[in-house]
């Protein structure tokens, strides 16, 4: 076994055996499994709390390979349910929400704010691939009225391109599904927001 073999492996104890996904993995073996992998994919869309769905859906996969299909379908589905309820909140509440939201968060809505002024599909499909945080560009998309069925579209492309790659990762690799889930997001990343920065040249 090589090195980096190993350190892959330590990386994935860590992940399966931290309390949260510990608990998780117990919930999957019962009928709330997929249930409470929606919750997590819900909640990382719809707040701006520091919660990532991947570490989870791969410690879930990894319980039980066999609900590969229906774990990744219910993240995406979950995910962009999210999403969406920060795009209405952010709707009707912005002014509202202002004065709770910290700084940092609030220098991070200002700069996609004042840098994406009008597409909202290639504006969603960054924020849903990439690790721009989703919530923020849900906020972005709704406070710049950005159409909402351009938004669940490409919501739903880059949350099912995502969370394909991880599942389909942790499948065929097991526990080495981190290092190429990571490889490969990363690399999808980079594709997506070069493509962006393309296509906003060519209109200016």
């Amino acid at each position: 076994m090589t090195t980096l073999e190993k350190d892959l492996e330590v990386q994935v104890e860590q992940v399966l055996h931290s309390k949260s996904v510990g608990r998780v993995q117990k919930l999957l073996r019962s009928k709330s499994g997929v249930l409470m992998i929606s919750i997590i994919s819900f909640l990382e869309s719809a707040l701006p709390i520091p919660i990532i769905t991947d570490p989870f859906l791969i410690a879930v996969i990894l319980a039980n390979r066999t609900k590969t299909a229906l774990l990744v379908a219910t993240t995406v589905v979950s995910s962009v349910v999210g999403g969406l309820f920060a795009f209405a909140v952010a709707s009707l509440f912005f002014d509202t929400m202002v004065g709770y939201l910290s700084p940092e968060i609030m220098a991070e809505f200002q700069t996609m704010v004042s840098s994406n002024q009008s597409d909202t599909f290639m504006l969603t499909l960054v924020g849903a691939i990439t690790p721009v945080p989703y919530t923020i560009v849900a906020w972005v998309v709704a406070v710049i009225e950005g159409g909402v069925i351009t938004f669940i579209l490409a919501s739903v492309i880059g949350r099912g391109l995502r969370y394909f790659i991880v599942g389909y990762c942790t499948y065929r690799f097991g526990p080495l599904a981190i290092s190429y889930a990571k490889r490969y997001i990363v690399l999808t990343s980079v594709i997506v927001l070069g493509l962006t920065v393309l296509y906003i040249w060519l209109k200016m």
